[in-house]
């Protein structure tokens, strides 16, 4: 089964309808204002009153260290399926969220010597993890990747918690194959679907080729 697809930072309308034509289960938008994909709640609600998602496809919104009136502020404007957490928040924080909301949660960490011990923490709490590259001053869309040999271990503790892990940070058409190798649960994609700042379709068409090779390899 080939892994789930997430393609995120999408910031204008343009970038939505490119992200939506493809085969992504998950489109994320960035509401924290610590990003520069940055979007806000209005402008979004103005985007998709031009479109319709899909019933197949769910919208994420991110945020990070964001104060949970603004995410109840976002989820009564933007129909949001899943809320993914991108900051330093708390396993009680989670719970509040999830309590406030009635939404589904990820909670995304940086890979390093701690993670598999961070995601012990949100056992029962998180819906699913992104395990994302740690680069300082930044919360990820970086496209710089981390060592992939790791992402079993990632997923193995996902499968304990059964919930879904996704892997995010410098995934290319270029090294997606590579990562597949390690077969991850799902893929998390920004700067590598993006020409010039916007997202951009050939290269979507290229990483979406590489995963049908890679579904075929594996059926043969």
């Amino acid at each position: 089964m080939h892994p789930l697809l997430k393609y995120c930072g999408n910031r204008s309308l343009a970038d939505l309808q490119v992200s939506l034509a493809g085969s992504a289960d998950y489109i994320g938008l960035v509401f924290t204002r610590r990003s520069r994909r940055t979007v806000r709640a209005d402008q979004v609600r103005a985007w998709l009153d031009h479109m319709a998602v899909p019933k197949d496809k769910a919208l994420v919104g991110v945020f990070a260290d964001d104060p949970i009136e603004m995410i109840e502020d976002v989820v009564k404007s933007v129909p949001l399926q899943v809320i993914q957490l991108h900051g330093k928040e708390t396993p009680r924080f989670l719970k509040q969220v999830k309590a406030k909301t009635g939404t589904t949660v990820w909670k995304a960490l940086h890979h390093g010597p701690d993670t598999l011990r961070a995601m012990r923490q949100y056992h029962g709490i998180a819906d699913g993890f992104v395990i994302d590259t740690k680069v300082r001053g930044a919360l990820g869309g970086t496209g710089v990747s981390f060592d992939w040999k790791c992402v079993p271990n990632y997923t193995a503790e996902a499968a304990r918690q059964r919930v879904l892990c996704f892997i995010a940070g410098g995934i290319t058409a270029e090294n997606i194959a590579h990562l597949l190798d390690y077969r991850p649960d799902g893929i998390d994609i920004a700067s590598g679907i993006e020409r010039n700042s916007r997202k951009s379709g050939e290269l979507i068409r290229k990483i979406e080729e590489k995963v049908r090779k890679y579904d075929q390899a594996a059926a043969d």
